[in-house]
């Protein structure tokens, strides 16, 4: 495999790992929300293609990070279940991102990191949405993976504490439970139908940007793409994740982005916005939501 490059490293801001590598597929355990001190770790992602480019997780993943500290508070809340919406007009996506942000929630996790002056304390922050109306969330591994503590925030503005109740590391990939019920959900749909050309929509909390998700529009420019994504800090030393299949998508996917919906113009979730090429435009990838079927229905 060629592999070139890029002349800035890709850098992953967020959440650190625990010690051990969590293994794939696995329930949860004290070890994947293990503290971890060094939090913005940098993710470098080649595309096993003849044109290779260094990415960037979460969107590139991406995890967020901030410097301040946030306690998690826990409240009440319920909604409206979903709503597949279709958009009858070309370019406007209005109806169906007022149905799908109900159920994309805002990942908090507090983190610490290692600095020359000591172990500092911040928050990482991804993106997730609601698989189950009774609190089940899916998002990236990555986003959670080494937390002290995990805080979901709904898009109506409630915060619940969050456990992981499965997740599959090699896959990158983990289910969430918050005590909440009557949540609105997105329905999953079906990533082996998925054709380049369509159109797709990401929404998710680019930036760490107060107030709503990001909402960006693109195509699927390719489908079956084969990525790895090296971890040089990883729990235990340097992981290489290899995502089969993956959708590229030129919608854009930025830092907070990571384990946030990719959308077809049915509202139907397809993919898991996982990585973004950093120094290239309109570069995109999404994990195919059907790889994180089994995940869910073994956390039902």
């Amino acid at each position: 495999m060629e592999s070139t490059s890029m002349e800035e490293t890709p850098r992953l801001f967020g959440v650190e790992g625990s010690g051990e590598e969590a293994p794939a597929g696995g329930d949860a355990s004290p070890s994947p929300l293990a503290p971890r001190g060094r939090p913005g770790r940098a993710k470098r992602v080649v595309a096993a293609t003849a044109a290779v480019a260094a990415l960037v997780g979460g969107g590139y993943g991406i995890r967020a990070f901030t410097g301040s500290n946030g306690s998690a508070a826990t409240t009440t809340s319920s909604s409206n279940s979903a709503t597949t919406v279709s958009v009858r007009q070309t370019g406007d996506v209005s109806a169906l991102v007022q149905r799908a942000e109900k159920a994309v929630v805002e990942i908090t996790s507090q983190v610490q990191r290692a600095t020359f002056f000591g172990t500092q304390t911040g928050q990482a922050v991804g993106t997730g949405f609601v698989v189950a109306s009774d609190g089940l969330i899916l998002t990236n591994y990555h986003v959670v993976e080494g937390a002290q503590s995990i805080t979901v925030t709904l898009g109506n503005g409630s915060k619940y504490q969050a456990r992981v109740v499965k997740f599959d590391a090699a896959g990158d990939l983990a289910v969430l439970k918050i005590d909440a019920t009557g949540l609105s959900t997105l329905p999953l749909g079906n990533s082996s139908q998925t054709l380049a050309g369509q159109s797709v929509v990401a929404i998710g909390y680019a930036l760490a940007l107060e107030g709503s998700p990001t909402v960006t529009t693109g195509i699927v420019s390719s489908t079956g793409r084969t990525i790895q994504v090296q971890d040089d800090s990883a729990p235990g030393g340097p992981v290489v994740r290899t995502h089969r299949n993956a959708l590229q998508i030129s919608a854009a996917i930025n830092s907070g982005n990571s384990g946030g919906p990719l959308l077809d113009m049915q509202g139907r979730v397809i993919g898991i916005n996982a990585a973004g090429a950093q120094g290239a435009n309109n570069i995109g990838f999404a994990i195919p939501i059907d790889q994180a079927k089994a995940l869910i229905a073994s956390a039902l």
